[in-house]
């Protein structure tokens, strides 16, 4: 069973479930157990049943719901019921159970196609694991649209527990993603992945821009609010690409932090350098940081798309780009051949002087 903290629901005029939107209540005694949303100020969920379970993928065709429309239909209950009954026939959850947690996903502001599209994620998981994440998850700001669009995104989330999206969230925002225009709703909308990551990963990333990029304190706060995905990457990956933008292209950080370099990949970034190179449109700066010809800045070269980039900044065909893209990639290929012959060379020629030096003892 779930433990209830008695709940009711305070009409709001906006669409998102916030704190704002839920008042707890004291429970009477002998009230029945359900789900409370609200986990602040000591309300917690507290759940006893833990049985997982599993479902195939569940149509949310037909479901929609309309105005007229109960907050929890019986065709709902029983497609649910009946999915569970076939694939996990043993799940030790009952109808009035199972009712009570799709009426809080009801209550939350899920439509009956959005529950049926909840369920459909993870179809092994337990219904009360999930029902914990998405609270979560509305607690940081996220409607149900929006919370259902971040799962799709990033099924795994829902496998992981709600302490440890409480930790994550704490985490983000010690690095200031909790604040400002891009905050931490903004995030989870957009790369919900990142509450996956484990805690040494990000302190690597973050590290990588701090001390190999050579980024500010304020640079990588703002590189993490317009680039959250830059927390995904390689450290390793990331060192390359700002080194190649910066000793390559002669770009200096304040740039590149405007350029939203880190949500292009490496390869966009040199085809559409070299590129303009070639057609003597954009030159590597001296060492004092002139050029002979005004070069194209790095957010023009790589905010816009293929063919705005083609017709505004190179002024070629895409046909031209193709060939070039083609030529450029065996050119790369043939001289990752070269390197790897040399360092085989390299390697040879040592093992012979090692060789020849312990003949002479």
């Amino acid at each position: 069973s779930i433990v209830r903290r008695g709940c009711r629901r305070v009409p709001s005029t906006h669409p998102p479930v916030t704190r704002q939107s839920w008042l707890c209540a004291s429970p009477s005694a002998g009230s029945p157990a359900s789900f409370c949303p609200l986990l602040s100020s000591g309300c917690r969920l507290a759940f006893v049943a833990s049985s997982e379970w599993s479902g195939e993928s569940l149509s949310s065709a037909g479901w929609e719901q309309d105005s007229k429309e109960p907050a929890l239909s019986g065709k709902l209950l029983e497609a649910v019921r009946l999915s569970l009954a076939e694939q996990q026939r043993q799940a030790d959850i009952g109808s009035s159970e199972l009712g009570k947690m799709l009426d809080s996903f009801s209550d939350m502001g899920f439509s009956n196609a959005q529950i049926m599209q909840l369920f459909r994620l993870q179809p092994k998981l337990a219904p009360q694991t999930r029902l914990a994440v998405v609270s979560e998850l509305l607690l940081l700001g996220l409607d149900a649209d929006s919370t259902l669009r971040a799962l799709q995104k990033s099924p795994e989330v829902l496998r992981m527990t709600a302490q440890q999206l409480r930790h994550r969230a704490d985490y983000l925002r010690r690095l200031d993603l909790g604040e400002g225009n891009m905050n931490l709703q903004q995030v989870v909308i957009d790369c919900p992945s990142i509450f996956t990551l484990s805690w040494k990963k990000i302190d690597a990333v973050v590290r990588v821009l701090k001390e190999k990029c050579v980024f500010t304190v304020d640079q990588v706060t703002e590189i993490l609010h317009r680039c959250p995905n830059v927390l995904l990457e390689e450290p390793h990956d990331l060192e390359y690409k700002f080194q190649y933008v910066y000793f390559r292209m002669g770009v200096k950080h304040k740039a590149v932090v405007k350029s939203d370099l880190f949500r292009t990949p490496i390869a966009e970034v040199k085809n559409r350098h070299i590129f303009l190179e070639r057609l003597g449109l954009y030159q590597t700066p001296d060492k004092k940081g002139q050029t002979q010809i005004v070069n194209p800045k790095l957010k023009e070269i790589i905010r816009v798309s293929e063919g705005d980039f083609l017709v505004k900044i190179a002024h070629s065909s895409l046909q031209e780009f193709e060939v070039f893209k083609k030529l450029l990639a065996q050119e790369e290929e043939e001289g990752d051949q070269d390197i790897a012959s040399e360092e085989t060379d390299s390697a040879n020629e040592r093992e012979r002087e090692r060789s020849d030096s312990e003949e002479g003892n």
